[in-house]
């Protein structure tokens, strides 16, 4: 790993004061690329787009305070958590009303003009019935039934859960590791809040 080091000059009155400068930014970028990337070869491009990692970063942080909340259930754990929530974009197994909902069009593949995807559901042996959300591809250890995983942002979520028509009873976040459920009570207050904003 590359420590800040200044390069060695021959002649430091024929350099000019911004090329030192600028040699010296050059490698606090590069040793602070290397501490955030983790190895130690410098990190002259990000393995992925920038967005994608902030993305990473914010789930591992919700997922880091899922686990203080599983460790400690307190009041303030929970804020921690909820705090998070909105706006958030979370990943869901779908369902289809077609066996085969997709068809070959041109080389690609499109949706069928009748098929419809909807959110996979949980049933609990009690027979309560869940909205599974995933923060990652990772925390899903099954396929999607439909072939499809949908994106929906936490409020999208809320709506779904919220939604009268529907059988579902509580939200579960990444339900094969963290299992963080949020149960009618607090989708209700979560929901209204949505709502009035």
């Amino acid at each position: 790993m590359g420590i800040f080091k200044k390069k060695k000059q021959d002649n430091p009155q024929t350099d000019a004061p911004k090329e030192q400068n600028d040699v010296l930014k050059d490698d606090i970028s590069k040793a602070y690329d290397e501490l955030i990337s983790g190895d130690n070869e410098p990190a002259d491009e990000p393995k992925e787009p920038m967005g994608e990692q902030n993305i990473n970063l914010e789930m591992e942080i919700l997922k880091s305070k899922i686990d203080d909340f599983k460790d400690k259930k307190t009041q303030e754990t929970l804020f921690e958590v909820l705090k998070l929530l909105p706006g958030k974009e979370f990943l869901a197994p779908s369902v289809s009303n077609m066996k085969e909902p997709f068809e070959k069009v041109d080389g690609q593949m499109k949706l069928k003009k009748d098929a419809v995807l909807n959110p996979a559901l949980l049933t609990a042996q009690d027979k309560k019935i869940f909205l599974p959300l995933f923060t990652d591809e990772k925390a899903m250890t099954q396929k999607s039934p439909s072939g499809v995983i949908l994106r929906f942002k936490f409020d999208q979520c809320l709506e779904i859960a919220a939604n009268e028509d529907n059988p579902v009873s509580a939200i579960v976040i990444n339900p094969f590791s963290e299992n963080m459920i949020l149960g009618e009570e607090l989708i209700k207050t979560a929901f209204k809040r949505v709502e009035k904003n």
